[in-house]
């Protein structure tokens, strides 16, 4: 039987919180289901690894780092809102988020000048292994995508995962889409079904 893990993308404050820039509409549907996913989860011996964005002041990716304003435009990249700023309660785990049920935690997005949304490449600071090298330790073959955001972060995940050929199965009713621009859920889902992960309702 092949062995499962769940990637539990960036259950983060600074994409929770109403009166912030970045925050995910809706995400509070999806609170019921993630700490009892993760339950039953590990009732079938399956690992569970977080992401967290983790960064330093000035980022590549920050508007602020450039003195823009947000979500503006620069190098035909779009430029974000400081978020997730490293050892800051905005990049900690939401408060009922059991942490006691996490084998691994990636951190992403912590060098000052490398920009990447996808959870794989990046490491776990304490043994210096990326996603990819976490997961083989463990055999693991399939992967359930859940969390934050679908078009964003969730999807660059995924994409790398198809290119390492892990199977993957993303949950629709538990991912959310930040919609920046019309259409950003559908085309990010169209996206995953033509890379051949395995999406359901």
């Amino acid at each position: 039987m092949k062995k499962e893990a769940m990637i539990v993308v960036d259950y983060q404050n600074d994409f929770a919180h109403p009166k912030w820039s970045l925050y995910v509409k809706g995400w509070e549907i999806l609170l019921p289901f993630i700490n009892s996913l993760m339950k039953e989860i590990k009732t079938r011996s399956w690992i569970i690894i977080t992401s967290q964005d983790w960064h330093p002041e000035n980022h590549i990716s920050f508007a602020s780092t450039y003195w823009l304003d947000d979500y503006s435009i620069k190098d035909s990249e779009l430029k974000w809102p400081k978020h997730c700023v490293a050892d800051t309660w905005w990049a900690d785990f939401l408060n009922w988020f059991d942490r006691d049920l996490i084998d691994r935690k990636v951190l992403k997005w912590f060098e000052e000048n490398l920009d990447s949304f996808s959870s794989f490449g990046w490491i776990e600071k304490e043994t210096w292994l990326n996603l990819d090298e976490i997961l083989k330790s463990y055999n693991a073959e399939i992967l359930h995508i859940v969390w934050l955001a679908t078009e964003y972060c969730d999807l660059a995940t995924i994409l790398d995962a198809r290119k390492l050929w892990y199977e993957v199965i993303v949950h629709t009713r538990w991912i959310k889409a930040v919609n920046v621009s019309p259409f950003d859920w559908e085309n990010a889902i169209e996206k995953m079904r033509e890379n051949w992960a395995k999406v359901l309702s």
